[in-house]
């Protein structure tokens, strides 16, 4: 039950089963990145006597103390007796990351039930098999088997990660980092033979560093209790869910990769999340950004946008983004009042235009972005910002991205930007994002994190 699964994100002592010597071996990978962490850490090897300066037990049953959280990093049909054993020693989590499993025909379905058979009737619960399980920031709790010198990985954050796919967990951290979004947890789910989906959603609702969880499925569990679950979690807790499988094509691709067998229909799928008020995207991109602007942001008021950039271009571009409903976001470009207007003319060239979007030209500084900001921000017609942030202009400075970080930290209308600083771009987003401030490396993607903004705006007042 989920009450069990609190060692997950913190446990204070982990034993790894089939630790090597050899540094090409996946075991050995995992060790060392384990060892940074923030708990007590055992080795277990028939063959070895010390790796990486920590003793190695021969099994789990020799470990002098309490283990509550054991990583199984040997092949399939090598798995079984450990996590017997562990259940025998009381630990609360083992993690078996190998494949072949379920995943790969009727003779690794019946290991997978011999897992299931080993734990059952115990206190010990299993993830995975075949996956790569759990990063905690943190804590320092890192099992996954990549080096860290080739993925690095992101720092604590808001945002938890569930994924079925140990790939589309690697490329979220490694995105999140270049996002300058941290995580408050990762967590593999593989096969999901015993810890399911459900149970993970319910334990990261507890979470209090958990602002918002973003999630890849292949097939759900239970259908029903997710939808359950879920209706009661995101008026709290933003969901952002990237579910595949939902062609034939993508079906019989996910049965192959995880077991995952199709149970609903496309539409079902679809009706039932929108009802319970998780944000559905559709590629490992939208995954990240969405949920970071659920992080940062939240929602908004309503779905009136105003643009405002230092190129007339970059301006019209954004309108049909915002409100076209074939290539865009089918959202509704704010209509400015006359009080608005008659402030922007006051500080804006002559020539400039003071409609939505507000072009401010290449005659812009610093000051005069600021002050716009801030009227912009004072008109209730406006319920979202997307700020072309170009440091291009000639009497624009890098103070301007001062300006603009401190205008979407106000506690007023939210601010997107869109980042247009050639070479500088990447490090700006990153910067920004440290910072909690919604910033993306092109037009379309600040849109897309608006819309989705504005839609959970929606949803919640219909909630209340």
């Amino acid at each position: 039950m989920p009450q069990r699964l609190e060692g997950l994100l913190d446990p204070k002592s982990v034993a790894l089963i089939g630790a090597s010597a050899n540094p090409a071996k996946l075991s050995y990978i995992a060790l060392a990145n384990l060892k940074i962490g923030a708990f007590k850490l055992y080795p277990v090897s028939s063959r070895e006597k010390t790796i990486l300066g920590l003793r190695c037990f021969p099994s789990v049953l020799d470990i002098p103390a309490e283990v509550d959280m054991a990583v199984v990093s040997l092949p399939a049909e090598a798995a079984i007796e450990p996590v017997r054993q562990c259940v025998k020693k009381g630990v609360k989590i083992v993690i078996v990351t190998a494949s072949g499993f379920g995943e790969s025909g009727s003779e690794g379905l019946e290991l997978q039930n011999s897992l299931v058979n080993a734990i059952r009737g115990s206190k010990t619960r299993l993830l995975g098999p075949n996956t790569m399980g759990v990063l905690v920031p943190r804590h320092g709790l890192d099992t996954l088997f990549i080096p860290r010198e080739r993925s690095t990985r992101p720092g604590p954050g808001r945002t938890a990660m569930l994924s079925q796919s140990g790939a589309v967990s690697v490329s979220f951290l490694e995105r999140a980092r270049a996002a300058g979004m941290g995580v408050s947890a990762c967590i593999g789910l593989g096969n999901k033979a015993d810890i399911t989906e459900n149970d993970l959603l319910e334990l990261m609702a507890r979470d209090e560093e958990t602002r918002s969880i973003a999630m890849y499925l292949e097939s759900f569990a239970d259908g029903r209790e997710f939808t359950r679950l879920a209706s009661k979690i995101t008026p709290g807790k933003p969901i952002v869910l990237l579910k595949s499988g939902r062609t034939r094509s993508g079906m019989t691709a996910a049965s192959s990769h995880t077991g995952a067998m199709a149970t609903s229909s496309e539409q079902l799928v679809q009706g039932a999340l929108a009802q319970a008020g998780v944000a559905r995207v559709y590629d490992e991109e939208e995954l990240i950004d969405v949920a970071k602007a659920m992080a940062c942001v939240g929602q908004l008021r309503g779905d009136r946008i105003c643009i405002v950039a230092s190129a007339g271009g970059y301006g019209v571009i954004a309108s049909d983004l915002v409100e076209s409903t074939d290539h865009g976001a089918s959202l509704q470009m704010a209509r400015l009042s006359e009080n608005t207007k008659d402030a922007l003319r006051r500080v804006v060239p002559g020539y400039s235009s003071v409609e939505n979007p507000v072009d401010l030209t290449a005659a812009v500084t610093d000051d005069m972005y600021d002050l716009v900001l801030g009227i912009l921000q004072d008109d209730l017609n406006v319920d979202g910002i997307m700020m072309s942030l170009e440091l291009q202009p000639p009497n624009v400075t890098s103070r301007l991205v001062e300006v603009g970080r401190r205008r979407a930290l106000s506690g007023k209308t939210p601010i997107v930007m869109s980042v247009f600083a050639g070479a500088e771009t990447d490090e700006l987003v990153r910067s920004l994002g440290e910072q909690n401030v919604l910033a993306y490396p092109t037009i379309w993607r600040a849109i897309r994190a608006l819309a989705a903004l504005a839609r959970r705006g929606t949803y919640l007042r219909r909630r209340k």
